[in-house]
């Protein structure tokens, strides 16, 4: 736990406003985006790259990241 107040509040509105984020993308891309890594992340990742375009990845996931590699972006 974060013992300053200021930080650990703007981490809880940090992690809100990515959540909100990837729940905006999800719905524009009509594909339900997840956070982090292994099973369900891949399994959403594989449903993105169904419906899009593999260029399309880099406005919703972090090219660089092993995930990426994996689901075959």
């Amino acid at each position: 736990a974060e013992s300053d107040p200021a930080v650990a509040a703007a981490s809880i509105l940090a992690r809100a406003a990515f959540l909100r984020g990837m729940k905006n993308l999800s719905r524009k891309f009509g594909v339900e985006l997840r956070p982090g890594a292994g099973g369900p992340t891949l399994a959403s990742g594989r449903a993105f790259l169904q419906k899009h375009d593999a260029t399309m990845l880099r406005l919703v996931a972090k090219l660089h990241f092993s995930t990426t590699q994996q689901i075959g972006g």
